[in-house]
């Protein structure tokens, strides 16, 4: 028991890099793609109503796969909805 409760201060310590490189890099290297492929979606979207209104589906295509494409960075490269779904432990 006395092992256990000496090897605790260790614990924060190992994972202190971890946390540096997730907050200090990772993240905010999410929020701008974020911001870029969000910018990008509002753009096509309104470039489609405009096609639309036009009366041509041009960009109908372009605008799913944008939302795709935000899905995509939204959930960290879908990895948020493969665990929802229970998938990521079937991956090797």
């Amino acid at each position: 028991m006395t092992l256990g409760m000496g090897l605790l201060p260790i614990a924060p310590i190992l994972l202190l890099p971890v946390i540096l490189v997730v907050f200090v890099i990772v993240f905010p290297l999410w929020v701008v793609a974020l911001a870029v492929v969000g910018f990008i979606l509002v753009l096509v979207r309104v470039l489609d109503k405009l096609a639309r209104l036009a009366g041509t589906e041009l960009l109908s295509g372009a605008a799913s796969g944008m939302h795709r494409a935000f899905r995509w960075v939204l959930t960290f490269g879908g990895l948020a909805e493969k665990v929802a779904s229970g998938e990521a432990h079937t991956e090797a």
